[in-house]
């Protein structure tokens, strides 16, 4: 009887201990978290997060987009837009209190919407293709527009444009919302040092 009630506490200890593992390595989706500063930024944000941009998370692991908007039309009537940017997307893993990245990446295009009931959609989304579509197609986006074409190219540096405070920014929206303060405090790129978000 003793060894049955020995094997039942071990089975209980050992649920409990997996239990709080896969809690504390298991992340939350990723939601824009204040959509109604930017509903239009916001819809754009969610919509990277629920559709296929090539980039899966691991197990446990979540998409956190960076989409750098360099221009953004909307109409008089407040009821279509249309978003050029960069639309960088990045999947990560927790280790310890990194966001390890394990996957992620450029697209830079052109995003529209539609406002119905309220509520801005996607209704289109267009990329930016590789190789020596990439330029070809950031030059159609920019339509003659300079200033925008160089903007295009600026949001596609990843180490001297805009990328790593957008980046930067989105993390530590996603760690606030989610209360996860002290339980993530850097990401971290492969074969790089890791990147504050508490400084």
């Amino acid at each position: 009887m003793k060894k049955v009630i020995s094997v039942i506490l071990a089975l209980v200890l050992c649920i409990g201990v997996c239990g709080a593992f896969a809690e504390s390595t298991e992340l939350p989706a990723y939601v824009y978290p204040a959509p109604e500063e930017d509903p239009v930024y916001a819809a754009v944000a969610n919509y990277m997060v629920n559709n296929d941009f090539g980039y899966t998370p691991e197990a446990g692991g979540v998409l956190i987009p960076a989409p750098i908007v360099v221009k953004k039309d909307v109409n008089a009537d407040e009821t279509e837009a249309t978003v050029y940017g960069n639309f960088w997307i990045f999947a990560y893993k927790l280790n310890g209190t990194t966001l390890e990245c394990t996957a992620g990446g450029e697209n830079p295009g052109i995003i529209k919407l539609e406002k119905k009931d309220g509520e801005w959609t996607v209704i289109s989304a267009e990329f930016a293709g590789d190789g020596e579509e990439y330029e070809k197609d950031i030059a159609r986006f920019a339509n003659g527009d300079a200033d925008l074409e160089k903007e295009y190219y600026a949001a596609g540096d990843a180490t001297d444009g805009y990328l790593p405070q957008y980046r930067r920014s989105f993390i530590i929206g996603y760690v606030n919302q989610n209360g996860l303060e002290g339980k993530i405090t850097a990401y971290q790129d492969y074969g790089q040092e890791p990147v504050s978000i508490t400084d």
